[in-house]
């Protein structure tokens, strides 16, 4: 699966994401602050014609006024000049602005009332909707983050911030379809590195790998220079099984970056499946001396040495796992064959009951568990875990052709 932060999709803070409408609002024009909405338009959106609404010059000055103190930090008087036109519902940008203040102000539940009533004001209201998708996604509460995009269209005057983030939010609901759209509308409209490779996740998270490859395959001349387009290349070639192409361009990768995580730990991956089981262990060494805190990596590397009846290095780089994440699945599962292969069955059990707490799709932990609680006498808790095993296999069948919903869930056998 791809690494999205690896790819430099990155999610910016609010404040961030109204940087363009901050540096807008010092002029009369202030349309970016709306995204596609021009300031005419946005200030006549307002609720029911409201004949409260004060003139379209007035609203316009105290917008260059707040914005001005923005820029001079001084957030709470940016919101004091602000406040007064917020209950009116006159201009969307009152409320995005007034949103950012109140944010780098410190004060975040104000900044999410003011967005979600702002939301409930102007639903088709793209900029808003982005950045009270942002606000919840940056809470950790992804539903709410989907739903504030429930409206979302991208256009060719969107703000690719806002593009970007509506991608992040519907990879994280694995909405698939519509975050592919978006990031299509994003590549065409902002054609850059940046977004052609934000377009080749979307299709490599639908296990679109062909077409990944036939959308990069053209565009290497125009990123030599890039080591990211060479990993994300690589590893789509990786995922379509085409490992001697992977091996090469994550080679290309490493000579442009030596330092990246990302290349040697991919490399690692594309070796082992070649058989270089050595090379591979060299290439996860490396990895790790570049990130020690990645637990996926120490988790390959055991499964390298493995391979090489190495199994005291196995455990050890199962144990370096566990430090990096306690909750890695795969981690406690693989530690849980060793312990039952070693008959220490209650051991093992800790560790595969773990598995199936941090991945309950997990049907290897199960089927363990089938074996390791009969070997113990437990012939209850065996036939249990087989009728569990029965319904979670039954439960992934419909999800084994979307490669999203499945990376996320067999990650021992995919190295992202």
């Amino acid at each position: 699966m791809p690494n999205l932060s690896m790819k430099s999709v990155g999610i910016p803070t609010l404040v961030i994401a109204l940087a363009t409408a901050v540096c807008l609002l010092g002029s009369s024009v202030v349309a970016g602050a709306v995204g596609q909405q021009s300031a005419n338009a946005a200030h006549q959106q307002h609720r029911g014609g409201d004949s409260r609404c004060p003139a379209h010059d007035v609203v316009n000055a105290a917008l260059g006024n707040a914005s001005a103190l923005m820029e001079q930090a001084r957030y709470s008087d940016a919101a004091q000049v602000l406040s007064p036109l917020f209950p009116l519902n006159c201009d969307a940008r009152v409320s995005l602005l007034l949103a950012a203040a109140f944010e780098a102000s410190g004060d975040l539940p104000k900044a999410e009332h003011t967005l979600e009533h702002a939301h409930s004001i102007w639903p088709a209201n793209t900029s808003i909707a982005a950045s009270l998708a942002r606000e919840y996604f940056g809470a950790g509460d992804k539903d709410k983050a989907v739903q504030a995009l429930t409206h979302f269209h991208a256009t060719a005057t969107t703000p690719q911030q806002e593009m970007d983030l509506a991608v992040i939010v519907y990879f994280s609901a694995h909405q698939l379809v519509s975050a592919q759209t978006v990031a299509e509308m994003a590549y065409k409209t902002y054609p850059s590195i940046h977004t052609l490779l934000l377009l080749a996740n979307a299709l490599q998270l639908q296990g679109r790998y062909p077409d990944v490859n036939r959308l990069l395959e053209d565009k290497r001349t125009a990123y030599a220079d890039s080591p990211e387009f060479f990993i994300t290349l690589a590893e789509s070639e990786s995922d379509a099984a085409i490992y001697s192409a992977a091996r090469q361009d994550l080679e290309r990768a490493i000579s442009l970056d030596p330092k990246s995580h990302q290349a040697h730990y991919l490399l690692g991956y594309v070796l082992a499946r070649l058989n270089d089981i050595d090379g591979a262990i060299g290439e996860y060494h490396a990895a790790i001396e570049l990130d020690p805190g990645q637990p996926r990596t120490y988790y390959q590397l055991a499964l390298a040495l493995g391979t090489k009846q190495d199994q005291v290095g196995e455990e050890h780089a199962l144990e370096q796992a566990l430090a990096a994440d306690g909750h890695y699945a795969p981690a406690h599962c693989e530690m849980g064959k060793i312990l039952m292969d070693e008959n220490r069955l209650a051991d093992a059990v800790s560790h595969l009951n773990a598995a199936i707490e941090y991945n309950p799709s997990s049907e290897e932990a199960y089927y363990l568990l089938v074996r390791a609680y009969a070997d113990l006498g437990e012939k209850d808790k065996s036939k249990d875990m087989v009728k569990r095993l029965m319904a979670v296999r039954k439960a992934n069948r419909p999800a084994a052709g979307n490669h999203a919903d499945h990376a996320e869930t067999d990650q021992t056998k995919n190295p992202g």
